[in-house]
């Protein structure tokens, strides 16, 4: 059943509804990380309120960005969860990956044994188009300063693909190297710098994969996704008690939302500001009390 927003954002690229909605309604698409989880949990006991809304997918009810948090609220027995609703077929909505910054290394074989360790090849290769990452069996390219790497298995679907990246990243971080994850620009610029030893560059999932997916209840490695939405809420800060009520509807809930953020200023934040430690790529709408 369609959520109604309690609160819209007439963005120029991307309309976004506010609403509270219920967590059982909701579809992972990603695996979740127990410590994180672990720290939302400690987070959401001191704040008593969750600060940003979950993106959700309004058709599919797919998260597409939060999964940490609905989880973390599953724990502490909390129904409710604050959410961005867009439309996820809007072409200004990207679908990215995330790219693996590898440190520690000394010299490329050190890399290419772990690699072997799970499983797959590398073979070294000259100009090679991005869009072929992920077309088996290149299931990565392996990046140095001065030379380019194909990772190369047999996989059926891009889901196997990040089984198998998943599996290296394992490999490299039981090895002792520095393994973090960065945009396509920061990974690449930071390899010329000479800031990280490698790049492990990692192909790009479709929306239709991703939904599919998801509603299948076959959730994809962690780090798979990076949505780019062109604007985003933040600071919402509904309280957990907001969510907790059993005695309100979810109608009612909501004109509860629209109420308490109708009572804050709106402040519009150019792409590239830092709210509360994070750089955000998209445009931002903060609520302040």
């Amino acid at each position: 059943m369609p959520v109604s927003a309690a609160y819209f954002v007439a963005d120029k690229r991307v309309n976004l509804d506010i609403a509270i909605v219920d967590v059982e309604s909701l579809h992972m698409h990603e695996e979740t990380v127990p410590e994180l989880v672990d720290q939302l949990v400690r987070s959401f006991r001191s704040d008593e309120c969750v600060k940003h809304p979950i993106i959700v997918d309004k058709e599919s009810m797919v998260v597409l960005d939060g999964v940490h948090r609905v989880v973390a609220l599953r724990r502490l027995g909390v129904r409710r969860v604050p959410a961005c609703l867009i439309d996820y077929n809007n072409p200004a909505i990207e679908v990215l990956s995330w790219y693996r910054s590898i440190t520690g290394v000394s010299k490329p074989q050190e890399l290419f044994s772990q690699v072997k360790k799970a499983g797959c090849n590398v073979r070294q290769v000259g100009e090679f188009h991005r869009k072929k990452l992920g077309v088996p069996p290149i299931v990565a390219l392996l990046k140095f300063p001065n030379q380019t790497f194909l990772v190369n298995c047999i996989f059926s679907s891009l889901s196997k693909a990040y089984d198998l990246i998943g599996h290296i990243e394992e490999r490299l971080i039981a090895a002792g190297f520095t393994v973090r994850y960065e945009t396509e620009r920061d990974a690449l610029q930071n390899l010329q710098e000479g800031q990280v030893d490698a790049v492990l560059c990692t192909p790009v999932i479709s929306k239709e994969e991703i939904i599919k997916s998801a509603l299948s209840g076959r959730v994809l490695a962690w780090k798979a996704t990076r949505h780019v939405i062109p604007a985003r809420p933040l600071n919402v800060n509904v309280p957990l008690g907001l969510l907790r009520n059993k005695e309100k509807s979810l109608a009612e809930v909501n004109i509860d939302l629209r109420r308490l953020l109708r009572s804050r200023i709106m402040k519009r934040l150019p792409s590239g500001s830092v709210v509360d430690g994070r750089r955000y790529e998209e445009e931002l709408y903060v609520f302040e009390e």
